[in-house]
Order: C-alpha cells, then structure tokens, then sequence
C-alpha cells in the first residue's frame, strides 16, 4: 500500500477478533480489506485455552490445519478449588464436548494473522494508530505511525474496531465505555522438569485476595496468574512476595512441586488489567467494534478466545450483508447480539462468584459479591 491508499474496510487491531473478522469477510466474498496489526501491547492477559467449540471456529476459519500444526496440547476441561477446599472437576469429554487445547497465544495469533494475507486481506504490519479523520467525501482516515517515525494515513470506507480492550478507534470517536468492574493481574511462566505430572486441565483456585489460575504450556512450561484487587497489583509483582503467596496454596502449590516448575526470573512477571465493560454503542453507520473493544468479559467466565473468534464471525457477518446491500439492519441485530450477550455474561459472573463464600469479607469478595 502506498501511504495514500484506500481499502473497503480497515480493521484496527490484528489479535484473533481482528483476523477472525477479515478471515470470515473474505469467506463471505468481501474483498479488500486491511488489517493494522499494531503488535502485542505491553501486559498479559488470560487466554491460553481453547474450549472444543473453538474447533468449528477454526475450521470455519479455514485455518484448522495450521493450528493442528503448532501442535496445541490437548486439555481434559478445568478442575476448581471454589467454594470448597477440594477440586472440582469440568470435563469436557465426560459432558460430551470433545477435547479443547491450551495454546501459545503468541504462536496462535501469529498463525491467525498469517492466514489474512492467504486469503486475500492486507496485513499492515509495526503500526501505531494516530488520529482518526473523515475525507470531504466522508471516508474514514486513518494517521498510522511507523517504527520508523515516518507516517502514513490510510483511507477506508468502514471501520472495524478489534484492538481489545483500549478500543483505540471507537474512543476516538467518542464513544463512551461502560465499566462493571476491573481485576488486576499478575503472572509468570514457570519452565518445568516433569511436565508429563502436570494434569491436561486448567486450575482455578479461590484464596482470599482474590483466585488464581494455572495451565500447563506447550515446551514444557505451566503459565500462573493471580488475579487481585487494582490496589493490590504493585505488592505481587515483587517476584518473592508472589511465590510465597503461591507456594501457600494447597492445589496450586501441588502443581508447582510435582512439575519441578522453576520460578519466572525477579522481572519476569508481567502485570494487566482485566475489565469487565462494554460500550455505549458498538456500531454506528459505517463502523462497528469487536471483541475486547466491544465488549470485555473477566476471564474467570472462561470465554476467551472462543469469544474472540466467534465475535469475529458474527461481526463479518453483520458487516458483509451490510456492504451487499442489506442495509442498517444487520449491524443493528449485531448490536442487539453483542448487548444480550453481555448481560448474560453478567448473570453467569454473579453466579460464579456467588459461589464462593469462604472469604465473603475479604475486600476482593466484598467488592465481588456486592455486584
């Protein structure tokens, strides 16, 4: 693309809402669209594991081969120390859904991303958006910054916003962010010398400041997560203070001592906010939003990427019946669609949370069950 150039429909943001989207635009014969990868912003998030629905996705996609290759470790479900001491178990193949996976999410989105260009898209790579315009003729522009320092604007009929949860192109606009809470984290990767003593599944474990979350990596590596009160946030990352934190739990403790997991170096553990939000609106007539920019969920629901890839294709295919001549009335269902979604998902994390009472006065449960 020349610094000029103008593409039907440009998507901000290339994690797997965004390739997700372009994938199933092209599928559905929506031709020059671009995406702006703008790279892995600075933190972590949960998103390692891949419910079995996750599989019709990809397929879908027409990417299942290339994530059959990257040789995804297959997870049993999930089991939970939650409003008890022992675990309890969700297997997906006892409730007849098949076997889901635990991922590399850098190697994951990667294959996403690679996949545009397969297929048709443009993929704009090491970009910083920059202001948000309108031509005369009422396109939008785009101000993209290079690494290099150069700048480049591109025009584009639609807009898509898929850049998680900063919804970087819609905020420009002024569209408003609606806020239900927001949980902090803080995580490391552990390397493991006994890997194979790792369970398949994913474990949560509620303790008082709040619950933690492990699972097993691809390369012989367990990722762990604390998930916290904001104020909270700074005292974990001291690397000590966290592993004495993990090492006095009874489930995760177990994990960390049979894998022979060795501890993340002093500044190898990364810090995130995780917000449970929405915005005001997630269309509007030449532009929508996706994802974590549309519609944030707290990762103890366990959606993650699923959510993304779904989302995707429920945006592509709003957005494709729009520009084939369906009018305003797909993108108002997918509003609606995104809407009803989220309050489902609140009545699911009230409930969740609801469940555990061990430490009702904590302030982080406090805070929660309040909600």
């Amino acid at each position: 693309m020349s610094a000029y150039d103008r593409c039907a429909v440009a998507i901000v943001g290339g994690g797997a809402a965004g390739c997700a989207t372009a994938l199933a635009l092209a599928a559905r014969g929506v031709e020059d669209v671009a995406v702006v990868d703008m790279g892995r912003a600075t933190g972590w998030r949960l998103g390692e594991a891949l419910a079995p629905t996750a599989s019709a996705a990809l397929q879908r996609l027409g990417v299942w081969e290339a994530f059959l290759a990257q040789r995804p470790l297959a997870s049993a479900g999930s089991c939970a120390s939650w409003g008890r001491p022992e675990l309890g178990y969700n297997d997906f193949i006892v409730a007849g859904q098949g076997k889901g996976w635990h991922v590399d999410r850098a190697a994951f989105d990667a294959m996403l991303a690679a996949a545009v260009p397969a297929q048709g898209g443009t993929l704009l790579r090491g970009l910083r958006l920059g202001a948000v315009g309108r031509t005369a003729d009422g396109d939008h522009v785009l101000e993209l910054h290079e690494e290099q320092g150069g700048v480049r604007r591109l025009r584009a009929g639609f807009l898509v916003d898929a850049s998680g949860i900063a919804a970087a192109a819609v905020r420009r606009l002024g569209v408003a962010r609606n806020e239900v809470d927001c949980l902090a984290f803080v995580a490391g990767v552990f390397a493991l010398e006994r890997a194979e003593a790792i369970p398949s599944q994913a474990l949560l474990e509620a303790c008082a400041d709040g619950w933690w979350y492990a699972a097993k990596l691809p390369h012989e590596r367990l990722m762990l997560a604390l998930a916290l009160e904001p104020r909270r946030q700074r005292q974990y990352l001291d690397r000590d203070v966290w592993l004495v934190a993990a090492r006095t739990t009874r489930h995760v403790a177990q994990w960390l001592a049979q894998g022979g997991a060795r501890a993340p170096e002093a500044d190898g553990l990364i810090a995130a906010l995780g917000p449970s939000a929405i915005l005001s609106r997630v269309v509007g007539t030449d532009w929508l939003a996706v994802g974590d920019a549309a519609s944030a969920y707290d990762p103890l629901t366990a959606h993650g990427i699923v959510k993304a890839l779904q989302d995707g294709e429920a945006a592509a295919h709003a957005l494709a019946a729009h520009l084939q001549g369906a009018g305003p009335a797909p993108l108002a269902a997918y509003q609606e669609g995104v809407f009803a979604r989220f309050r489902a998902y609140l009545r699911e994390r009230g409930a969740l949370y609801a469940r555990e009472r061990r430490w009702a006065q904590a302030p982080f449960w406090q805070a929660r069950l309040a909600g």
